[in-house]
C-alpha cells in the first residue's frame, strides 16, 4: 500500500485520530453547532417555499389593484424619492411631507413586525408574530368593506395604509426565509436570481445544491406574483376594492397554518 492510500492511525472504534496540532485551533461556531437533519432541511425548506408562494401572490394582488385604484405604484419606494426631490426643489412643501410619510409607513411596517418577532423571542409569548399579520388582514378587510367615499380610500391614506401592510408582509417573509425572499420587491429577485445562476456554475456539491435552491425559491416568487397580479386584473373590474378580500384571506390562512404549526405541546403526565 503506497503512503497516500494509508488510512493513518486509528482509535479503538477504528475511527481515525485526530492530528496533534488540531487540537491548538480553537473551535469555529459553525463546528460547535449541531448539524440539522435531512428531515428537518427538507420540512425547513417545504416551509420558505410555501411563504415564497403565498406572501408574493398576495403582494400582487394588492398592488395591482392599488394601481387601478390611485393609478401608482404604491409600493415603489424607489421611486418615491425622486418625487419627493422633485417637490422640495419646486417648493410644493405638502406634496413632499405626504410622500415622506408614506415611505415613513413602510418603515413602521418593517419595524412592527420586526419588534414583535424579536418580543415573542425574548418574552416567549406564542403567537406574538402573528399580530402584525392580524393587522394586515384588517387593513385589507377595511379596504375591502369601503366605499368611493369612504376615508380608507383617501388619496393619503390609502397608500400609507398598504404601504404599511406590505412593509410588514416584507419583514415577515424575510424574517422567515433568513433575508432570502421580499414580498414585492421583484427588483432585488431578480439581481439576485442571476447572481445564483453564475454562482451555479462555479461550484459543485453541497454549496451548489443549496445554490439551487435558493434560485428555485426566486423563481417561485416572480412567478407567484405575476399569478396575484394577473388574478387582480382578471377580477378588479368587476369586484373593485372587494378583491382585497382575497389577500386578506390569504393572510388568516397564514395565520391559522402557523398557529397550527407552532401550538405547544401537550406535556405527557
Amino acid at each position: 500500500m503506497s503512503k497516500a492510500e494509508h488510512p493513518g492511525p486509528t482509535d479503538s472504534s477504528g475511527r481515525a485520530k485526530s492530528k496533534w496540532y488540531e487540537y491548538l485551533y480553537p473551535p469555529t461556531l459553525v463546528s460547535m453547532l449541531p448539524r440539522p437533519s435531512e428531515k428537518v432541511r427538507r420540512r425547513s425548506f417545504r416551509i420558505k417555499m410555501l411563504y415564497a408562494f403565498i406572501y408574493p401572490f398576495s403582494s400582487g394582488i394588492v398592488i395591482y389593484a392599488g394601481l387601478m385604484t390611485f393609478s401608482v405604484v404604491v409600493t415603489n419606494v424607489t421611486g418615491l424619492l425622486p418625487q419627493i426631490a422633485q417637490d422640495l426643489y419646486k417648493g410644493e412643501l405638502k406634496t413632499a411631507g405626504a410622500i415622506f410619510a408614506w415611505l415613513f409607513a413602510f418603515f413602521l411596517g418593517g419595524f412592527f413586525a420586526g419588534w414583535c418577532v424579536e418580543r415573542e423571542k425574548l418574552l416567549k409569548w406564542h403567537y406574538l408574530h402573528l399580530l402584525p399579520l392580524a393587522v394586515v388582514a384588517g387593513i385589507f378587510i377595511l379596504v375591502g368593506n369601503s366605499t368611493d367615499n369612504s376615508m380608507a380610500l383617501h388619496p393619503v391614506a390609502f397608500p400609507g395604509m398598504i404601504l404599511f401592510s406590505i412593509g410588514i408582509q416584507n419583514a415577515m417573509v424575510s424574517l422567515t426565509t433568513s433575508s432570502l425572499i421580499k414580498a414585492s420587491q421583484m427588483t432585488g429577485v431578480v439581481n439576485e436570481l442571476g447572481v445564483d445562476i453564475a454562482e451555479i456554475f462555479h461550484s459543485e456539491g453541497e454549496k451548489r445544491r443549496l445554490i439551487q435552491r435558493e434560485a428555485l425559491l426566486r423563481v417561485i416568487v416572480m412567478c407567484s406574483f405575476l399569478l396575484g397580479a394577473m388574478f387582480s386584473v382578471a377580477f378588479f373590474p368587476g369586484w373593485q376594492t372587494e378583491v382585497f378580500f382575497i389577500p386578506a384571506g390569504i393572510i388568516i390562512a397564514v395565520m391559522v397554518h402557523d398557529m397550527l404549526r407552532f401550538r405547544p405541546k401537550k406535556e405527557i403526565v
